[in-house]
């Protein structure tokens, strides 16, 4: 009878042991997509505004997101690289974008950081 149980126990602790693994693999990049799927959110944004003045203080809420998208892409329990290198396009394209002197020239490179913000959401399931 106590072996019985012992088992139990013994198979009850790698159960939990395995399920723990698995959702700290997927709670490692959960920031990550969170940071991009809010970043995409802001870009839209900004590519939707009327004005430039409207749009370009859209944009620095978005870039502070996708950095903290990129951020989360290279801590440990992440690691992924992909993910990283497209929340940085993104971080680049809205840097452009706001260094624009017209409301066209700004859309075009907001609508580049807004596919890179969702291109980060595509690689993350594809991380190791």
């Amino acid at each position: 009878m106590k072996k019985k149980y012992f088992f139990m126990v013994i198979l009850l602790g790698l159960t939990c042991s395995l399920m723990a693994q698995q959702s700290k693999k997927v709670n490692g990049c959960g920031m990550a997509s969170t940071y991009a799927e809010m970043a995409f959110v802001s870009f839209k944004k900004a590519y939707k505004a009327e004005s430039l003045d409207d749009a370009k203080s859209l944009l620095k809420e978005a870039l502070g997101k996708a950095k903290e998208a990129s951020a989360y892409t290279i801590i440990p329990d992440c690691n992924c690289l992909n993910a990283k290198n497209y929340a940085l396009n993104a971080v680049t394209f809205g840097n452009k974008a706001l260094k624009s002197a017209d409301l066209d020239s700004l859309k075009k490179w907001t609508k580049k950081a807004m596919d890179m913000s969702l291109d980060v959401l595509t690689a993350i399931p594809n991380c190791k």
